[in-house]
Parts: C-alpha cells; sequence; structure tokens
C-alpha cells in the first residue's frame, strides 16, 4: 500500500558544476543507474534536467517515506559513484517540500543553500 501523499518529501535542487558538463553528465547517470538497482525503494522519483554546456543543473528528488531519507544518504554516501557526481558539483538553491526527520534537516542545513521550505502538506494525492 502507498503512504499518503502527505508523508511524501521532496528536493527540488539547483547545483552548479564545478567541472565540465560531460564529467557531471557521466558522473549522474553511473549514479542514477546505481540508485536505480540498489537504492531504497522509498525513492520513487530522480530526474535531472540541464543544458548541454550550461554551469547549472536541476534536480528532483521524491521520497514516499520522509523517514528512510537519513538511510537514503548514509548508503549513497559511501558509493564511489556518489563520491565522483559530488566532485562535479557544489548545491546552490535547495528547497525542500515536506517535512524531514531532525536529523535529515541537520544534514541538508550544513550546507547553508536550503532556500524554502514548506513542511505542511495542504492537499494532493499519489497515484
Amino acid at each position: 500500500m502507498k503512504p499518503p501523499a502527505s508523508e511524501y518529501v521532496t528536493f527540488v535542487e539547483v547545483l552548479e558544476l564545478t567541472g565540465s558538463f560531460e564529467e557531471f553528465e557521466a558522473a549522474i547517470q553511473a549514479a542514477v543507474r546505481r540508485l536505480e538497482a540498489e537504492g531504497i525503494r522509498e525513492l520513487v522519483r530522480v530526474q535531472f534536467y540541464a543544458t548541454p554546456g550550461s554551469t547549472e543543473v536541476g534536480a528532483i528528488l521524491t521520497f514516499a517515506d520522509r523517514d528512510r531519507v537519513m538511510e537514503h544518504i548514509g548508503m549513497i554516501t559511501k558509493w564511489e559513484e556518489f563520491e565522483r557526481f559530488f566532485g562535479r558539483v557544489k548545491p546552490s538553491d535547495v528547497r525542500v517540500y515536506g517535512k524531514l526527520s531532525a536529523e535529515a534537516e541537520a544534514w541538508v542545513r550544513q550546507f547553508g543553500v536550503v532556500r524554502k521550505k514548506l513542511e505542511d502538506h495542504v492537499a494532493g494525492f499519489v497515484r
């Protein structure tokens, strides 16, 4: 059974590239392949958008269970694919839609780029 929409948390991020677009593209494609194969089931959406040649990329990540965000972070920070990815970007704007655990909030806030946080679910659904 799917959790109600009020339990989901979504991150919308703008990342600044610190290397070439091609290096970023190869790194994120490898990271997403591993996430799809081995990541937590509650990470239900991962999408990256960019214009080739741009110095910025956008990311959308949605978790169906906010309590699993730290498990996800703990797992990916040990992966070589994410080390490569994180070495090619710098977060510049993060928006969080939904309520995070205190631990996840502290982890996200350490980067000083959370520009907006809207915690209270007002209306919506998930199919």
